[in-house]
Order: C-alpha cells, then sequence, then structure tokens
C-alpha cells in the first residue's frame, strides 16, 4: 500500500512530467495581520529588531522567510522563478506567491535551491499556462511580518495566513484559513531545478517521505525529505487530469492533456493545519530522525520561541548604542538585520546523528568530536570580510567551517572555490579557502590539522586550470591564455600571501614546523608579488597583458573580460598585502592619495560591456560588488585617515537602508553586511590573514561584543565627528590605524576620540598600518613594447622590438628555443615570425621568470575594411585582426575573437592587385550559454575594381540551429572560387533572436569571427 514511487525523468525540460502534488482537505481558522510595533526598536529583543524584507528588493537577491542561525533550512515564499532577480526567489516587487520552498540561497548572483515547495490551497485556477499558475495566489504585502526566525502573510486568493518557523533541520507550517474550506496541499518535486529524480509515499497515516536529486548551479544536489501533519490522512493513488488550450501560429486553437501524479486525503474539518517538514541531504532515514530529533511536538506557538531565543543569542553576540543625533530605529533595523544576513550562512549540513553527503556524493559519519559539517561557501565573496567576522565572533563555528573545508579536499580533491550542496560549482577565480583558514589562524582557532591545511592549500595553488600554469610560469596569466586573467592574477597572489603567512603563522606559535616549510614559503612570498608584473609604469595602472605586452587601447572605465566583474578602476588596488609596494609603484602617497581621489570623485559611468553587478557607485568605486570593499580603508596606509573616514561614512550614508531596496548589491551570503557590520563597529580587515585590522570611523557610541567562549570587548566613541584624534586600547594610546587581532581576542575596550574637523591622527609613516612586502630575490618581468603581427614588407625593417625593465637590472632575449641569448642593450628590428623571450636580472644573480611574446610577420599588404563596427571589448588588436594571421581558441573571453552585438558584418580588403584567389574561410565561433551563434549565412565576393561585384559562393549555417550542446565549437565558412580578383568582400548575417528554449529567449546573439583566410597563387 504505502510502496515507494522512485522514478528517474528523461523528460527534465518538459513540464507535463515535472509535477507531483499531495492533497489534504482541510479547513478553517482567522485571518491575522502584522501587528503595529510603538516601542522603539533598540528595547525590542534582538530578534524584533531585524527586518528579513531588507535586501529583498533591488539587487539584494536576498529572501524574507524563516531560518535559524546558519541552518539547513530556509522556508520562506517564492515569488520570482526567472531572471537574476529572481536568484533568491523573492523580489520585493511581486505580487504572487507560488509556494513557500525550504531551502534558498542568501543574496546570489545565480539562482538555485527552492526546494520542496509546498502550497496550501482552497481553490485553483484551471486556466494557468503553467502548474504553478493554477495554484499560486496574490498576497497582501501589508500582512508580511519578517523578523529573525518567523514569517508571515496572508494569501487573498486562499483566504488562509501562512506562518513559517524552522529548527537548525525543520521547517514548520501553520495555516489558518479566514473561514472553513475546502485546502489542498500541494508539493511540487520540480519546482525551478531540472528534476533528475523523485521519490515520495506515504510513511503512515501522517507522514509523507520523499526525496528530489536536481541539476543547476549544482549538478547533483540531493535532498530527502520528511514531512509530518497534524492529523491522520487516508493516502488516494489518482491520476489528475487537466485541459489546456494552446494558441498555434496560425490562429487555430488546440487542447493539451496534461497527467499530474497527486496523491490526496479527505479529512474533516479543522481550524488550523500544522506541518512540519524536516530535510536532509543524506537519505529519508536521516530526515525522519531530523524530525523526530528536533520537531516532535505539535505546539507552533512554542517552536517560534525556540527559534526566537536562538536568534537572540546569536544576535545578542553584538550590543550597540546608537547616537542620539542619529535614526537609532534605521540604525538597530540596519544593523541588526545586517548581523542576521551575515549568520544565516554558511548552512548546516551534517545531520542529527552525524551524517553527511560528502563532495564525493557519497555518505560520511562524523563523530561527536569532530563537531559539525555545512555548505554553501560562497568565498570568492565572503573571504573578505563575512569569514574574518565570524572568526572574531564564531571560533568554535569557523573552526568547524575550517574542518569542512578540509575535508572537502580530501574528497573532492581540492579546497572549496563556491561549493553548494557537496558540489563544487567552479563558479568565480581564487583558491580563497585559504586566507579562510590563514585568518582564522591569526584569531586563534584551533582544533583542525595543520599539516593537512598546509598540504590543502599546496595542492589548491599547484592546480593546473584557470590559468595556474601560466601564473607559475611566467608569473602572470596573459590574456590569450585564460580570460579574467588580471584578476585572477591578482587573486591568486593574494592568496599565496596568505599561504605564507599561514606558515609564518604557525612557525611563531612555536608550532611543529610543517612538511617542507621553509623552501615551499619562500616560493609563495615572491608569487605574492606576482601582481607587480602586471603593473604598467607608463599608465600607473594594473592592466592585462597579450602575450609580454600590454594589451592595446586600456581604459580602465571599460568592463571587459580581462576583469572579473570589474573593471580597471575596481581592481586597481587589489594587493591588499601589499599596499605599501603598490604605492611605491603609483609614486608614493601623494600620487595614490591622487588616484583613490580620483577614483571616488570621478564620474561613474563605465563603458564596454554591461555588468550588473556593477552597482552602488560612487564615482568608479562599487560597492555592490566586492573588488571594490576595502578600497575606502586604504587612504589611511598613505597617511590620509580623514578620507578613509569621508568615503566609509559616505558608504554607510548612501548605501545601507532600512527597506527591500537597503542594499546596493547583491548580499552574496553574508558580505554586503558583513562589510556594514565592521564599518559600522569602526574597523576593517583590509587583509584577511595578516592579523591586522584597519580603523574606520565608529558609528555607534558603544558596541559591546560577545565572541562564542572569549573575553568581551567593548568599543567606544567619545566626542562628535566623524575624524578620529586618538585611538586607545584599555587606555593606552594607540599609535595609527591598524589594529593587531590579538589585542581583540584578549578582550578589553577600544576608545575613539572624535572630531568634527580633520586631524593629523595617523599621518606620520610610522604610524601607517601595514607592511611593505619583503621583495627579496623577486624580479619584475620585462615589459615588451612589441606588437603581434605585423608587416613585413620586402627590404623593409619589419617590426622594432623595445623591452623596459624595473630600475637596476639588465635583460636578456632570445626569438625562438633554438636561438642564442643576447643582452638588450637598444630597440631592435624583427623580420620574421618568432616567439621573442626575454627575462630580467638584478645585480644579485635573481631572474625573474621568462616572459614569452609570439610575432607573426604578414608577408602580405593587403588592406582591410570594416563597414561594421566591432564591440571595443571584444577587437582581437583593431581593424586589421580579421587579416592577422592569429586564430581565435575555443575561447571567447581570451581576446582573439572579433566580436559583433545585434549586426550583419561587412569587410572588405584591397589585395593591391589582380590574383587568382584559390580559397576563401571565414571563421566563426559557437557559444550558445553567452549568446554567441554562427551567421546563418556568409557570402564571399570578388571584384576587379571594387564597384561590381560578383557573387563567388554563399555558405549556410552548419549544423541545427535548435542545437542545445553549450560546447563551444569553431567552424570555418569556405568557398573554392578558382577566380582572379583585387577585392574582395564577405557579407555574414547574424543568427539574430535567441530561440524560445534559450535562458536569453527574445534577445539578439552575438555573433564572433576570426580569422578571415585568403588563400592566392601567383
Amino acid at each position: 500500500m504505502f510502496a515507494s514511487r522512485l522514478k528517474t525523468c528523461p523528460f527534465v525540460n518538459n513540464p507535463n512530467f515535472l509535477w507531483l502534488f499531495c492533497s489534504l482537505l482541510l479547513a478553517t481558522g482567522c485571518r491575522q495581520t502584522r501587528p503595529a510595533i510603538q516601542t522603539p526598536v533598540s528595547e525590542l529583543p534582538y530578534h524584533r529588531r531585524v527586518d528579513t524584507r531588507i535586501g529583498t528588493g533591488g539587487h539584494g537577491h536576498t529572501y524574507p522567510g524563516a531560518t535559524s542561525p546558519f541552518g539547513m533550512v530556509q522556508l520562506s515564499p517564492d515569488t520570482r522563478l526567472e531572471g537574476w532577480d529572481g536568484c533568491g526567489g523573492y523580489h520585493a516587487d511581486d505580487d504572487t506567491i507560488y509556494g513557500f520552498s525550504h531551502t534558498h540561497l542568501q543574496g546570489t548572483g545565480v539562482s538555485d535551491y527552492a526546494d520542496i515547495l509546498v502550497m496550501p490551497c482552497t481553490q485553483f485556477n484551471p486556466r494557468g499556462q503553467q502548474w504553478r499558475d493554477r495554484y499560486k495566489s496574490a498576497f497582501d504585502r501589508s500582512s508580511e511580518l519578517g523578523i529573525a526566525g518567523h514569517y508571515q502573510v496572508h494569501l487573498r486568493d486562499h483566504a488562509l495566513t501562512a506562518q513559517l518557523t524552522s529548527t537548525p533541520r525543520t521547517g514548520v507550517h501553520r495555516y489558518i484559513l479566514d473561514q472553513p474550506d475546502t485546502v489542498t496541499w500541494i508539493v511540487d518535486l520540480a519546482h525551478r531545478d531540472a528534476l533528475l529524480q523523485y521519490e515520495i509515499y506515504p510513511l503512515d497515516d501522517s507522514t509523507v517521505v520523499g526525496s528530489r536529486i536536481s541539476d543547476n548551479w549544482a549538478r547533483a544536489q540531493h535532498v530527502y525529505f520528511a514531512m509530518r501533519f497534524d492529523r491522520a490522512f487516508e493516502w488516494l493513488d489518482a491520476l489528475s487530469e487537466m485541459t489546456t488550450t494552446d494558441t498555434l501560429a496560425d490562429g487555430t486553437l488546440q487542447q493539451r492533456m496534461e497527467y499530474v501524479p497527486v496523491f490526496a486525503a479527505a479529512l474533516g474539518v479543522v481550524d488550523t493545519l500544522l506541518v512540519r517538514v524536516a530535510l536532509s541531504s543524506v537519505d529519508i532515514e536521516g530526515a525522519l530522525r531530523n524530525l523526530e530529533g528536533e520537531a516532535p511536538h505539535l505546539d507552533f506557538d512554542r517552536y517560534v520561541a525556540e527559534n526566537s531565543a536562538r536568534w537572540d543569542e546569536q544576535l545578542g553576540r553584538i550590543d550597540i548604542q546608537a547616537d542620539p543625533q542619529k535614526d537609532a530605529n534605521r540604525e538597530h533595523r540596519v544593523f541588526y538585520t545586517a548581523l542576521y544576513h551575515a549568520c544565516t550562512t554558511p548552512n548546516l549540513a551534517s545531520d542529527i546523528d552525524g551524517r553527511y553527503r560528502g563532495m564525493d556524493l557519497k555518505i560520511h559519519q562524523l563523530h561527536l568530536e569532530e563537531g559539525l559539517h555545512y555548505s554553501v561557501f560562497s568565498l570568492w565573496d565572503t573571504f573578505r570580510a563575512l569569514h574574518p567576522l565570524l572568526n572574531w565572533l564564531e571560533p568554535e563555528r569557523s573552526r568547524d567551517f575550517v574542518r569542512t573545508m578540509l575535508r572537502m579536499y580530501q574528497q573532492g580533491g581540492a579546497l572549496p572555490v563556491w561549493e553548494l550542496a557537496a558540489n563544487e560549482t567552479d563558479c568565480m577565480i581564487g583558491y580563497h579557502s585559504v586566507p579562510v583558514i590563514t585568518d582564522a589562524v591569526r584569531w586563534g582557532i584551533d582544533g583542525f590539522n595543520r599539516r593537512l591545511a598546509w598540504e590543502a592549500m599546496q595542492g589548491s595553488a599547484g592546480g593546473n586550470e584557470l590559468g595556474l600554469p601560466a601564473y607559475r610560469n611566467m608569473g602572470f596569466i596573459p590574456s590569450e591564455v585564460e580570460h579574467e586573467s588580471v584578476s585572477k592574477t591578482l587573486e591568486y597572489a593574494f592568496d599565496d600571501a596568505c599561504i605564507y603567512w599561514f606558515q609564518q603563522a604557525i612557525q611563531q606559535a612555536g608550532e611543529d614546523a610543517l612538511p617542507g616549510d621553509a623552501q615551499q614559503a619562500e616560493s609563495f612570498r615572491l608569487r605574492a608579488l606576482a601582481y607587480r608584473n602586471l603593473f604598467n609604469p607608463a599608465t600607473g595602472f594594473i592592466q592585462p597583458k597579450r602575450g609580454g605586452a600590454f594589451v592595446e587601447g586600456f581604459d580602465p572605465r571599460e568592463v571587459n573580460f580581462h576583469y572579473t566583474e570589474a573593471n580597471g578602476w575596481q581592481y586597481h588596488f587589489f594587493a591588499p598585502h601589499d599596499v605599501p609596494g603598490l604605492m611605491e609603484a603609483m609614486g608614493g602617497a601623494g600620487s595614490f592619495i591622487s588616484r583613490l581621489e580620483e577614483m571616488f570623485e570621478g564620474p561613474s559611468e563605465t563603458t564596454g560591456r554591461d555588468q550588473a553587478d556593477i552597482t552602488g557607485c560612487i564615482g568608479q568605486y562599487a560597492h555592490g560588488n566586492e573588488p571594490s570593499h576595502h578600497v575606502a580603508y586604504l587612504a589611511a596606509f598613505a597617511g590620509r585617515h580623514d578620507r578613509t573616514a569621508e568615503w566609509v561614512t559616505q558608504i554607510l550614508d548612501s548605501l545601507y537602508f532600512d527597506a527591500p531596496d537597503g542594499l546596493s548589491g547583491n548580499e552574496d551570503c553574508g558580505q554586503m553586511s558583513a562589510w556594514y557590520l565592521w564599518s559600522a563597529l569602526g574597523l576593517y580587515p583590509v587583509a584577511p590573514g595578516s592579523g591586522e585590522l584597519v580603523s574606520g570611523t565608529p558609528r555607534f557610541s558603544r558596541a559591546v561584543i560577545r565572541p562564542q567562549g572569549r573575553a568581551p570587548v567593548t568599543l567606544e566613541r567619545e566626542g562628535k565627528g566623524i575624524y578620529v584624534a586618538e585611538l586607545q586600547k584599555d587606555g593606552i594610546a594607540w599609535e595609527g590605524p591598524g589594529l593587531a587581532v590579538e589585542r581583540l581576542r584578549e578582550g578589553g575596550v577600544v576608545t575613539w576620540t572624535m572630531s568634527q574637523r580633520a586631524t593629523d591622527w595617523g599621518r606620520e609613516p610610522a604610524a601607517w598600518p601595514g607592511e611593505a612586502w619583503e621583495d627579496e630575490g623577486f624580479v619584475g618581468v620585462p615589459i615588451l613594447h612589441a606588437p603581434r603581427a605585423f608587416r613585413k614588407q620586402p627590404g623593409g625593417a619589419g617590426a622594432e622590438v623595445r623591452i623596459t625593465a624595473a630600475p637596476g637590472t639588465q635583460v636578456r632575449y632570445r626569438l625562438g628555443e633554438d636561438s642564442p641569448w643576447s643582452a638588450y642593450l637598444q630597440p631592435f628590428f624583427v623580420e620574421t615570425s618568432c616567439i621573442l623571450e626575454a627575462q630580467a636580472f638584478d645585480s644579485l644573480g635573481h631572474s625573474s621568470a621568462i616572459v614569452s611574446h609570439p610575432m607573426r610577420a604578414m608577408t602580405h599588404n593587403w588592406k582591410l575594411k570594416l563597414a561594421t563596427e566591432f564591440d571595443n571589448q571584444y577587437h582581437a588588436g583593431g581593424d586589421q585582426a580579421l587579416l592577422d594571421g592569429i586564430l581565435g581558441g575555443a575561447q571567447f573571453k581570451t581576446g582573439e575573437w572579433q566580436g559583433y552585438w545585434d549586426r550583419d558584418v561587412t569587410a572588405t580588403v584591397d589585395l593591391g592587385q589582380q590574383m587568382n584567389v584559390e580559397r576563401l574561410r571565414l571563421g566563426a565561433l559557437k557559444d550558445i550559454r553567452p549568446w554567441i551563434y554562427f551567421p546563418r549565412e556568409v557570402r564571399f565576393y570578388g571584384s576587379s575594381d571594387g564597384a561590381k561585384w560578383t557573387l563567388l559562393g554563399t555558405v549556410g549555417f552548419p549544423g541545427d540551429e535548435n542545437d542545445r550542446d553549450e560546447t563551444p565549437r569553431i567552424h570555418r565558412f569556405e568557398v573554392e572560387p578558382g577566380v582572379e580578383a583585387r577585392y574582395l568582400r564577405f557579407e555574414a548575417d547574424t543568427f539574430g533572436q535567441l530561440p524560445d528554449w534559450h535562458l536569453g529567449a527574445g534577445n539578439p546573439s552575438w555573433m564572433f569571427l576570426d580569422e578571415w583566410e585568403i588563400e592566392t597563387a601567383p
């Protein structure tokens, strides 16, 4: 009777096969509305100071529902399921709720989760185009209540009030009807993500269990559930049949039948319904144990009280006292909502019995002393401020975070980059588990295997993906090797600095020597200076290189694929481990401050591609995305703490609000809020893992921090104004803005004396935070001033090559592996195709990496004229790039392809004389995920006079236009005309709008071209 229904779904994109729902007949109660709050927010319990709707508007991507601190369950309404602003499943602009799902991501830029959606219904809409449209409901926004651990809303169409709370592993629902009515309870296992496999069946007369394996951002996400009602029901098998009507293109109507598996139970009239849903990533038995261990009773109000107590304990780690002259209610709501967001991820991933699903997707068992296992590590975002904050507030939990990362290394072969539900998404860049682990050591967190951490760090740094081999061999990543080459080089360098710091911290603590520590640590010390290999002394910016030469046409405002979700301004200051060295490269403190002022005070417009993440702009500073987050604090490193105080205050005042659009960008799993928390308290970890915090300007007159199991710290400000006149720790004056984390670990009192006018505090170089990175033995690679392609005319001199290097160094070069090395003394000319290599040496015999730069000699003097303008971010070298002989590879982001957006392309070439044209080829790229399609048709023409043209051949679209294969593919459109001509022309027709099944359906496509190959004979 209760047989399992285990099914594999081959039609994962067909909604006709993707719906499960179960029906329960219930009845009614009364509607509840949001209570008015008259008490000042500062006098409310901590959990009532939170407004979970902050960040649900704009681009915050947060969810408003119920969860527990770092809980496995995030029970929240779903209102938006598509589009970038639907990543969190909810948006404040929406007016329809599709149901309540049990997992949500906190403010990410990619969608996933929204698992095990349920919806109580009193009616269906038979005209709904999709199943979710048949059970959705409008809701009264005024009825919403969103505080820490509790959510409530009234569903207008179903005339009932939904109340939600949670335990760490269980979602708890209560539904109260306005009037007695029949209620249908829906469980949708195919909601949102592609369903690979499901299972659902009644375990007994009040319990339903099941599972869902889905494919989205996490390619194999396992969710198991146990759902228990507060009353018995009788299981009924049925096959629901519903009719829909489609309008076809020719105007005719066609009826379509949909068959949906359901289960239903007839019940008597009731006042309320209580449902408890426990999750597990392991199996159904795990979900049942979690249910029985955490949700054994039927008292909803007790669950609410217990969850409120959890949040009061969690949020009570920090108690603030707002300044009287500020809006205290606003200050408390913004601060405690930020603290709430910072305590929602990472998420608990081990069951109550200690089992969890590992990175190998196998089941593992934790022993009691091993703590808990976690998931959702958005490390590119959270290494900057969230994890340092949790290392301070939550040392025991942070210990378990580190242990989790090390288990992931053992089971998956690498430290997590962006782990989600035991899947490595390989999203974003760097190996930022490293600064989290190093920073944990600085905060005195132990209880994890140091030797294993050392091994794992070196393993991540020694990988062979994402440009790492080039980074290790050349000291930077050339753009043709890997996209986002500048960002990856800079972030690898910072992570390598943290590996060096890790070894140094272990050594200083007197712990056992790490295997191979001395030699390996030295290599990472030198690698940490790799950012200097991309610093262009001619412009003072960190810029991309193609080969060994800087990419031409650099515009620091241009958003392109040399940077990760940013431009040259926003990555200009990313050397947080060596701010003094970067400052010196820019010309000293004065030039450094001037460049910072130029960033904050210049125009905020960017050029290049549209990047949705670049928001919250103050000049070119973009607070809505993480690469800028440390920049406001850098003025303090150059003796201008007053500028840091001004910029930090501006960001706090203008980019954080107690409203749905109160965040200027994605919450990103707590990072956006963690920046606010640190900055409002008056400190910031500019370089996590360094062991140093940098003073900002405290926002509150008093804040008491009570770390888990450690001595409390009191932060006080005396006087008015935003400028610091003096900083004391336990009554002893602190010379400058830098404060060692070990001073906070010991507890005590930090006191700022403030001024309404800028002061000289921190002006003297001896007081500046940070230490110059030890660069003994480092020699930067020489800079090659040489083209990638050049024209060589008979009797001509070829291409001039100049080489520059750091003062005090000498350079040698050669033209290929078989050529001898020569000392560079003056510019020289290259006349044939070659690979130019160069290396720099200092007076002590230290050498740089060998930089390699291919040069291609074009023996023709053909002149290309483009009638169509290419997109500047994909210029591939300029207006002659299609004839430079350099072929683009399968990766469109590396800069070898010329890109055209939503336009047909026409180009003409003058061969200079009448020639026998034997073959014409035009290379094109197809990469459908980023909207790049082959031309629909390419036509080749020839002419003797440039006026009268003859069609030489037409080549149509290769393959199936609806092919959904996401593998990048290169095709060469080719004709063999065998005619004489002086002028040649091609016309390439854009593919046009993306297909209906594409995620970007309705938008224009890109065309990427390279190379136009012309074969001639005498």
